[in-house]
């Protein structure tokens, strides 16, 4: 009798043990905070990143924001409106540029189980130089005369405008020049996919988007799709809240408004 208590007890007491254990055990995150955070920032900066692996962002997830960062990064260029194989053409340019150009870093700051803080570095587009640049090319004003003239759709299909516009934006790319490099303290969270791993997201998404968008003077005053998609995307701690919101509106807004029209 002694003896079947005694393995009742232990039994009872192996079970409580690895209960224990099993509960305590942490959320362990497959990859570093800091390659997390890079992985989001080059994302949102050039919509495409090495680092994606690191996010646990789902592939179909990610390509919707990657759809929309080319033609965001146009609105530096919206008021010429452009046909579609010169708008494709200096988009090309912009994006090798920045690509080029744009450099960013991210390292841990503080080491915590629970939320790490990753300190990320960037530069940015000059937005001072580009006003130089449009001021030194004289071909600028006769492109503000025609646009007084006709309407966007007139000039989609003018020749001569669009001989005038693409060079000269083409010519305003090459000459872009950044800024130097600032830092954002980004501290991050664990977040769970539905395959039951653990990844590390920035806890506040939208303030490193901002900070790493290479057209960042221009946020406040542009309107963004982009901005309408992370808020759904991310509104529930790193999934998507409603898979029916209309990211094809918000791409299609953002084709009209990189286009000018």
């Amino acid at each position: 009798m002694l003896r079947k208590l005694i393995s009742i007890s232990l039994t009872i007491f192996l079970a409580l043990c690895l209960s224990s254990v099993y509960a305590a055990t942490p959320k362990t995150p497959e990859y570093s905070a800091d390659k997390a955070v890079l992985g989001y920032a080059e994302l949102y900066a050039f919509g495409k990143s090495e680092n994606l692996f690191a996010t646990g962002l789902p592939d179909d997830l990610s390509k919707k924001i990657s759809d929309l960062i080319p033609n965001h990064l146009m609105l530096s260029f919206k008021n010429y409106p452009l046909n579609e194989e010169n708008f494709s053409k200096v988009q090309a340019r912009l994006i090798e540029k920045l690509g080029n150009e744009i450099k960013i870093s991210a390292q841990l700051k503080v080491d915590d189980a629970e939320n790490p803080v990753v300190e990320l570095t960037a530069n940015h587009i000059d937005q001072a130089a580009v006003d130089e640049l449009k001021q030194q090319d004289g071909n600028f004003i006769t492109l503000d005369v025609m646009k007084h003239i006709s309407t966007p759709q007139e000039l989609a299909y003018d020749g001569e405008f669009q001989r005038i516009a693409t060079a000269s934006l083409l010519g305003t790319v090459d000459g872009l020049k950044m800024t130097d490099a600032t830092t954002l303290e980004v501290t991050c969270k664990i977040i769970e996919t539905e395959d039951g791993k653990f990844f590390w997201m920035p806890q506040d998404i939208e303030s490193l988007r901002r900070f790493v968008d290479p057209i960042f003077t221009l946020r406040e005053t542009d309107p963004m799709a982009i901005d309408a998609l992370l808020a759904t995307i991310f509104s529930n701690g790193g999934t998507p809240e409603d898979e029916t919101h209309s990211e094809g509106n918000d791409e299609s807004n953002a084709e009209k408004t990189a286009a000018g029209e």
